[in-house]
């Protein structure tokens, strides 16, 4: 497992309340990783010193991002690679410079390429995929959909093809977003089945904090996962008692009790 893999999961889980009268300190998680772009190695140095919970190199091709990871890149760092094409080659390359994951579009990535066992791999995605491609995606493992988004506010049907997504693919959505998104917009994004937010590239390390200190404000208020929304409804009560009583009533009827 990737370790941007391990760092999702481990802000996706809720911890439970505290057992004692002792004081807790509990710092509040952010309710999505923050993933920060790199062009070169003063980036990904920058971005790691701002605390990003992960970093994609877009270098343009396998050779620059190892280039700009090396000497940084370890097994313990969520340092991956942003590429237009992924060949087996290529894969043998990242994997030797420790890069834990790549993100690369469906259609330029060799299959021999992928092996999630070895480093993690995340799909470029778009709202136009069908859904029979979607699904088929599920058994891959793959760390998530890469989605990139323009600017401006997201419309519900925006959303509901995020959802769409993330639901069929049964994987969690790293999508792109703005330096300045709000936190009503983050909060769309999580409910939308998003795991990850990506900065743009040249974004300042005081920006990143503003951005994680408002990852941490959209958490879930109450126990529902910040996956895919779910149906509310739930059947009236009035129904279930009235069997009940029936039932209780043939009970006596009957004499079983």
């Amino acid at each position: 497992m990737s370790q941007l893999q391990k760092r999702i999961q481990k802000l996706q889980r809720r911890d439970g309340p505290a057992i004692g009268f002792g004081r807790v300190s509990r710092e509040q998680p952010r309710a999505m990783a923050l993933i920060a772009t790199a062009r070169n190695a003063a980036e990904v140095q920058a971005a790691l010193a701002a605390e990003a919970d992960a970093v994609v190199v877009d270098a343009g091709n396998a050779a620059g991002a190892v280039a700009s990871m090396q000497g940084i890149a370890s097994d313990k760092l969520a340092i991956g690679a942003l590429l237009g094409s992924l060949s087996e080659a290529d894969a043998g390359v990242l994997r030797d410079a420790k890069c834990d994951f790549v993100i690369s579009p469906l259609d330029t990535t060799d299959s021999a390429a992928v092996d999630t066992e070895k480093i993690g791999q995340a799909v470029v995605a778009t709202l136009e995929m069908e859904d029979n491609t979607l699904r088929a995606l599920a058994p891959l493992g793959l760390d998530g959909l890469y989605v990139e988004r323009g600017g401006g506010a997201m419309t519900l049907g925006q959303q509901l093809g995020l959802v769409r997504l993330a639901s069929f693919a049964s994987t969690g959505l790293i999508v792109t977003v703005e330096v300045g998104a709000s936190v009503g917009e983050l909060r769309v994004l999580r409910d939308s089945g998003t795991v990850a937010v990506a900065a743009p590239a040249g974004t300042s390390a005081e920006a990143s904090r503003r951005s994680a200190t408002r990852l941490k404000r959209c958490r879930p208020r109450g126990r529902t996962s910040a996956k895919v929304p779910t149906s509310r409804w739930c059947p009236p009560r009035k129904t279930a008692t009235k069997a009940k009583s029936t039932k209780k009533r043939n009970s006596y009827a009957t004499g079983c009790g």
